[in-house]
């Protein structure tokens, strides 16, 4: 009907990307979670949801300013990761005022700055001013971040600007089923002519196979670009080891895991110029060496839909443990 756009770099929404998503969900703000706590709920169990909402609901229900709540929640979804030095184990807390909000570290040893507050408010966003979310928009653009003797610091200046009700889907499809073989490579001789190696290796499989393009077949080269790939600008450096995870995704798990044997073992015992052992090319740190991972999937819905929130997340109330003393 129109009401679907895609987010950037996304592309626009297809019937086949529905239908091949067995699970498709819509990100939740804080009004399903207001209208549970309105009702007398005092646990609310929800689905998918914007991070900072299950904090900033409550006090939007009770008045508070929704740009402070949100952007106080956006900081305490991730505790004292936020504070100095950060940590992922210990909690924080947030203490709403009429036009500011603090934050306090909890554990010794740590306390919040300016700096990693505003560093924070950073955090997981493609716009340093700009925050959307379900019905509106955090701007952070005038914010004050005034840090204070105690390890706290209080923040100033969030607002929250409201925007047409659109909520952001989220979905998955599966593409096909993976098996891994991971492997060490020390030889330096290999490691330097591990391109037109790995290359001749997925050419006589696909020879072998008679059908090159029935999987996908990827080396990561740990050790070597292993972690950002062509993105990497720190290029031309010598390794003097590298660690090579086989990674071969196909329509079924019997369909991968003979790929990646066949692929593993034509590696192992490849013939490159200037070999002087023929006893293996490889070493694994595991028996067996080709790890089933089972079904493999990508994102296929991240769009935004124009919608009526009242009518899209209904609740349901229930009473347990109604007995005394329960």
């Amino acid at each position: 009907q129109g009401a679907i756009q895609a987010l950037d770099l996304v592309p626009p929404l297809t019937h086949a990307a529905i239908d091949a998503s067995p699970h498709i969900v819509a990100q939740i703000g804080v009004e399903p979670f207001i209208r549970a706590l309105a009702a007398g709920a005092q646990v609310v169990l929800a689905g998918r949801a914007y991070d900072p909402a299950c904090f900033a609901a409550l006090p939007i229900a009770h008045g508070y300013d929704a740009g402070l709540a949100l952007h106080c929640g956006k900081i305490l979804e991730c505790a004292a990761i936020a504070a100095t030095p950060g940590s992922g184990s210990d909690c924080a807390l947030g203490i709403l005022r009429e036009d500011s909000f603090v934050l306090k570290a909890l554990a010794d040893g740590r306390s919040f700055t300016a700096e990693s507050a505003a560093a924070h408010t950073l955090y997981e966003k493609s716009d340093p001013c700009f925050l959307p979310g379900p019905g509106g928009v955090l701007d952070l653009s005038a914010c004050e971040f005034a840090e204070h003797p105690d390890g706290t610091v209080e923040i100033r200046g969030s607002r929250h600007l409201k925007r047409p009700y659109q909520v952001k889907l989220e979905g998955a499809r599966r593409i096909g089923f993976r098996t891994v073989s991971i492997a060490g490579v020390r030889d330096p001789i290999m490691i330097a002519s591990i391109d037109p190696i790995l290359a001749a290796v997925r050419q006589r499989v696909g020879r072998l196979l008679g059908d090159s393009e029935s999987a996908r077949v990827c080396f990561h080269l740990y050790g070597r670009n292993g972690v950002m790939g062509e993105r990497e600008p720190r290029r031309g450096l010598a390794a003097h080891e590298l660690g090579i995870v086989l990674e071969v995704v196909a329509d079924t798990q019997e369909h991968a895991d003979t790929v990646c044997s066949l692929t593993r073992s034509t590696l192992l015992h490849y013939g490159y110029d200037g070999r002087v052992a023929t006893a293996g090319n490889l070493a694994f740190p595991f028996s067996p060496s080709d790890l089933a991972t089972g079904e493999v999937y990508e994102f296929s819905l991240y769009h935004l839909m124009a919608a009526d929130e009242a009518k899209l997340f209904p609740f349901h109330l229930e009473t347990v443990g109604a007995g005394v003393g329960q």
